[in-house]
């Protein structure tokens, strides 16, 4: 899949329902500004508790959110950093967290459909990347975005992301996300496929543990910590890495 695909499956959700595909939820069109920005709130305050263990960050200057979506940890994280970065390959999801956001000082919102960030080396106290690298299907891309997250991390920050280790063989036949392709290119509107029969464009791919604590070494920097989601029922196992260099 390449990347203009995936730009085009958010720019659907974008259009639909830009707030459903940011949470992973089954409320189709169910969530409000401010119920939906209180989860982002939540997460961010989870992941400060998570680190404070950790001398990383050193600076609180600025922080990169990748795969911000319309901004739902935005607002959080911009009281704890003075500047915040959001990228998504998203114009139309651009665009809502721009107006979500509009009185948001020291925030940028960027589109990016590239796997090389539009960011300096050695510029972000913290990189962020939750529920964003298991929709990239090509896992020498996956690898190449940690790469890049390595890069404009300063040497004293910290760098979160989150992988799906594993997923059940059942789970990988994403039926819904198969139809949902095959309706799409035959010319059926996205508002159609999403809000009627209930389908959704973003496939979901592992990404082993071996490969990507291979690549981190090799782009120079150490994982701190793995957090492995070990619920024997999910359909997939998720893994949050804590890196730093």
């Amino acid at each position: 899949m390449s990347l203009q695909t995936n730009k085009r499956q958010w720019e659907d959700l974008g259009q639909v329902d830009p707030f459903w595909g940011m949470t992973g939820t089954n409320r189709f069109g169910g969530w409000d500004v401010e119920a939906f920005l209180q989860t982002g709130e939540e997460q961010v305050a989870q992941v400060m508790q998570q680190i404070e263990h950790w001398d990383r960050p050193s600076h609180w200057s600025t922080v990169l959110d990748f795969g911000c979506g319309v901004g739902r940890l935005a607002a959080a994280f911009r009281r704890r950093f003075e500047h915040y970065v959001g990228l998504d390959i998203s114009e139309s999801l651009i665009v809502k967290a721009r107006q979500i956001h509009a009185t948001l000082t020291c925030a940028d919102f960027i589109v990016s459909a590239s796997d090389t960030l539009p960011i300096a080396s050695n510029r972000c106290d913290m990189v962020y990347c939750w529920g964003v690298l298991q929709h990239v299907r090509d896992c020498t891309r996956a690898l190449r975005y940690i790469a890049e997250f390595v890069r404009v991390m300063k040497p004293d920050g910290l760098l979160i992301f989150s992988t799906l280790n594993r997923i059940k063989p059942l789970y990988r036949l994403q039926p819904r996300r198969r139809v949902y392709a095959l309706l799409r290119t035959a010319g059926v509107p996205p508002a159609i496929l999403y809000h009627r029969l209930k389908l959704y464009p973003h496939e979901v791919h592992a990404l082993p543990e071996t490969h990507v604590v291979a690549h981190v070494q090799t782009c120079g920097a150490r994982i701190l910590h793995i957090q492995k989601d070990s619920s024997p029922s999910a359909p997939h196992q998720w893994q949050t890495y804590y890196v730093t260099k």
